[in-house]
Parts: C-alpha cells; structure tokens; sequence
C-alpha cells in the first residue's frame, strides 16, 4: 500500500470520526430504546442483568459490551454513544479490507470507495450516535463478510474458524442475526466451498456456530418464542418501506430510520406539487447509488453470487415476516447487509470505464450528501430523538413545577425520567408521587385485568374493544382519581405528560375504529389504548379542572390544569 493511499484512508477515517462526533451530545437525552438499553448494561451482575435480558427483545452480546465500557469510562449520554462511535469507525476500517479482498489485494480504489461511502453514510452515522446494537452489529458484520471473502481466497481452517465466531457473534448481537448467518453460510457452501471440502465446511462451520452459541441458545430461544418481538406491535406494512430503505443506504434522507413519511407519495408530493428537496437529495442520491450497484451485479465474479444470493435471500424472508405481521420492515433491522450493498456498489462504481463518467456522479452523490448533512437542520447528527426523556424534564422545570404539583405520565413510566432529574432539589417529589398510565399498565388501569407480553397481543383487542367503543369508564375514573386527582389541593397543578407519538387518536376516531371489524384489525393495538388513556385524562381534566395551557416539546405535549 503506498503512502498516498494511506494517506487517502487516514483522511476517511478522520473524517468518519469527525461526522460521528459531531452534535455527539443530545441536548434531548436518551429515548425510550436507549433508557432501556443503559438500564439493563448498568444492572447488577449477573442475576439482574439476565434477568433484564430475558425480559427484553434483543440479545445480550451489545449489553455485554456496553457493561464493559462503563466499567471503563463514565455513563453520562455523551460517554454512552461514544461506545457506539468506536464500532462505527472500526466499521469503516475494515469495509477496507474487505474490499481488498473482494478484489484480491489489486482493488485499492475499490477499497477506498467503500470506506469512504460508509464514512459519509448518514444512515451509519446516525446509529453511530445511538446507544443501540447496530453500530456495533454494523461492525461484526464487516467481519463476517471479510473472512467469509477471505474463505473464498483461501478456504483453511482457520478462516472458517474465524468466519463461524464472526457468525456467533453476530448472532449474539441481533435477534434476527441467524437469517443472515444461514443465508450467508448456505451460499458459501455453493460459490466459495470446494466441492471435496463440502461436508467438512459443513460439519466444521456449522457445528462450530452451534457450539460456540450454545451457552446462549436458552436465552436467544426465549427472546424468539416469549411473543414479545416478532409482533406487528407498532405499524402496519407498506411497500414504500421497501423504497425509502433504499433513501437510507444511499441518501442523506432518513425516511424510514426516522420515519419522516407514511407513503412514498407523502415525501415525493408537497401540497399538490414534487418536493425538490426529497427529489435533490433523496431520489438523486439513491438513483446513484442503485446504478453502481447493478454495475457491480453485473461484472462477472464468483464472490457476486455470494453476496447478491445473500442480499436477496434475506430480504425477501423479512419483508415475508413482514407482510405476514411477524415484523416490521425498517432499515435497521436489514443493517447486516449494508456492507455488502457498499461493496457491490463501491465496485460498480470503480468498474466505469469513462472516467469523466466517474467523477460526474462521484462529485453529484458526494456534494448532495455532505451539503445536506452539513447544513439541513434534519441531517443524520442534528435529528432530534423526539422521544428523548429530557425534553419533559426540561419542560417541567420551564413551567415551575412545584413541590405539591401533580403529574400523570401517559405511555412511560416514570422511572424512565430520573436519569434527568436532580432529586436533591425538594421540588422534584412530584416525580417520586406522580401517577402513570404505561405502555405496561394500561390494561390494569382499564378495567383490573393486567395483561401484557403474548397474552395481551394474541387476546387484548378483543377484551379492550367495548372499553374502547364507550368513554365511559368507572374503573379507569377511579383509578386517576386514586392517583392524582383526589391528591390535589386548591392552587395545586395538574400536569398531564403525553407522548404524540402513540397517542394520536381523537376520540370519535377511536370510537369509529372500534366500530369497524376490518379497521380495527388492523390498527395497533397500542396505538388506540394510548390514545385512549390521553383522551379520557385530558377529559376528566377539563370537566373537573381549570385548564392553564400546552406546553409542546419534541413529540411530547405536556397539558397543565389548576384545582380551583
């Protein structure tokens, strides 16, 4: 390698450190995902831990690591996502190598182009900013494909030793992680294997996969049978998901990472006329990146049968799972593929004969993603994580919240909050006493029977559909009551904390949904209970209470009544 292109990759990787580090601290703290995440790493070890591990959806493997770098540095947010920008840029280096050995240590241009796609990659950047698996799940994957290549090169043992822990790894870090390990173990049996080395490749990576994981099979086995996670729990399919995947490999548009569109025709159409801007910098971009790509499929290469049967083996079986509501068909849960799609697609490009040709569409892609990343207020570092836990606490401390005001948080608990609050102000008690109405509790709070995990997902739309259909209810009315309303005095406050997001329902909408066999069956369930618990509190508010004003943060509304 000759010191101008050590020069060149040591620019990529600074400058993937440098868009990684960028805006690093989110003034609105960690959302949902991520509370849960830092909640369950920082448990004691190792009874509370597992038992966190059990009770949630993913595997153990980021916990695990993420445990361990708190161990090391602090846990403050800004500590905690630089734990998912180190793998992030360990990612970047090794698409390097795996180009290298895609194209046989003769691709340095190839190599370069891949790590340098994923160095500008918002998609990547963003969860590189995230305290979630996939940064690190991003990285074991460029792993895995780097010694599954190497297999083809040079099919030892010890490559398919490294390329079976790789796969345990992977399995170990994402729930789903098995569909890519048996497609990307299956076609390296047809294209990399010898045929006289078959049966060995077989019983030697197989069997090693197995044994390696086998400590970890009870609890995977758990996470995939409880009910939890392969449940269409939040959205319903649709097939522009399928399209905006595509906006957020290539483009600096996060449409499904951040779901700013329902439909393709919401982001392609703006008031009755085309989005430029959706046009510029997602469609443009994504066209780009799907020419180099074909024109990687096409050039003729053993290793292409391995990664193309590989990339559409798993797609189709998640977008099947999908449309049958086992899943939801989001970009993230497809991240182990990204490597793969760079590298065809840093290949395609390399292979255009017309040099002009090359520079054209390189300057285009490269100027529409970094423009757009540098100055739009929607770029992958400067998305706001509307759910992010601060922003109430912010709220509340904006609005003077009282030693003996009330709150009622709707959707989470209120646990979820104390990472932000300072309990050694006085005036912080209402966290302590304030009453909530969660995603966990809800069915308790409706009419006394908890239900939750399978059994509320195979049978809870219909034990809640009259509650849903009637706004009235006299177990529900207790329960606020009990909780907050009865504790209030004269002059006390009200405040009523509401995530939009799940809760956006009115009431009337509710009521013609749960009138509607073919609507209401398809609508998540979540989504109406939530909607629901808000309408029915800020009713009871209104009636009982003096109404003060709306405090809008975020996707948070936060609604504020005073006891007469």
């Amino acid at each position: 390698m000759s010191k101008k292109n050590i020069f060149y990759l040591i620019l990529i990787v600074a400058a993937a450190i440098l868009f990684r580090i960028w805006h690093l601290d989110k003034p609105e703290g960690m959302w949902n995902d991520e509370y849960l995440t830092w909640k369950i790493a920082s448990a004691r070890f190792p009874t509370e831990f597992f038992e966190g591990l059990r009770s949630n959806c993913h595997a153990p493997l980021h916990y695990l690591y993420l445990k361990l770098w708190m161990l090391i540095f602090h846990d403050s947010d800004k500590f905690l996502r630089l734990s998912s920008v180190v793998p992030g840029v360990l990612g970047v280096i090794t698409m390097y190598f795996v180009a290298l050995e895609y194209k046989n240590k003769e691709g340095i241009s190839t190599a370069l182009t891949a790590s340098a796609l994923c160095a500008i990659s918002s998609f990547l950047i963003y969860f590189s900013q995230e305290i979630r698996i996939y940064s690190l799940l991003f990285f074991i994957t460029t792993l895995t494909l780097l010694f599954a290549l190497k297999i083809f090169n040079n099919p030892s043992k010890k490559n398919f030793a490294l390329y079976s822990l790789m796969c345990v790894l992977l399995i170990l870090t994402h729930t789903i992680g098995f569909v890519f390990v048996l497609f990307s173990t299956a076609a390296l049996m047809v294209f990399a294997v010898p045929k006289k080395q078959t049966a060995s490749f077989a019983l030697f990576s197989i069997l090693g996969v197995v044994l390696l994981a086998l400590p970890f099979i009870p609890l995977i086995a758990n996470i995939l049978i409880k009910g939890g996670y392969f449940s269409q729990w939040w959205a319903p399919f649709n097939f522009s998901r399928i399209f905006f995947v595509l906006t957020d490999i290539f483009s600096p548009v996060l449409c499904d990472t951040f779901h700013v569109y329902n439909t393709f025709t919401d982001a392609f159409y703006k008031n009755g006329i085309v989005n430029l801007g959706f046009f510029t910098f997602a469609l443009i971009p994504t066209a780009i990146g799907i020419l180099c790509f074909i024109n990687g499929a096409l050039n003729p290469k053993r290793m292409q049968g391995y990664l193309l049967s590989v990339i559409l083996c798993t797609v189709l079986t998640v977008l099947i799972a999908a449309m049958a509501g086992k899943i939801v068909f989001v970009t993230k849960y497809l991240i182990e593929l990204v490597p793969l799609v760079v590298l065809m697609t840093a290949d395609g490009f390399v292979s255009f004969k017309s040099k002009g040709f090359r520079i054209s569409i390189a300057t285009i892609f490269v100027v529409l993603n970094l423009f757009y990343f540098i100055v739009s207020e929607t770029s992958a570092v400067r998305l706001l994580r509307e759910e992010g836990q601060r922003l109430p606490v912010l709220a509340l401390n904006d609005m003077g919240l009282k030693k003996n005001d009330k709150i009622v948080f709707l959707y989470y608990a209120k646990e979820w909050y104390y990472k932000y609050v300072d309990f050694d102000n006085p005036d912080n008690e209402p966290y302590l006493n304030a009453a909530q109405i969660t995603k966990h509790n809800y069915s308790a709070a409706f009419n006394g029977q908890y239900m939750w995990g399978k059994k509320l997902k195979e049978s809870g739309k219909e034990v809640f559909r009259p509650v849903f259909a009637s706004n009235v209810n006299k177990y529900f009315d207790n329960r606020l009551n009990r909780d907050a309303f009865n504790t209030l005095k004269k002059g006390d406050r009200l405040f009523v904390v509401d995530l939009t997001s799940v809760s956006f329902f009115p009431e009337n909408i509710i009521r013609q949904i749960a009138a509607d066999d073919k609507i209401y069956g398809t609508t998540p369930l979540l989504y109406i209970a939530m909607s629901y618990a808000k309408n029915f509190t800020l009713d009871k508010a209104r009636r009982e209470l003096d109404y003060v004003g709306l405090y809008n943060t975020g996707a948070w509304r936060i609604y504020v009544f005073k006891k007469a």
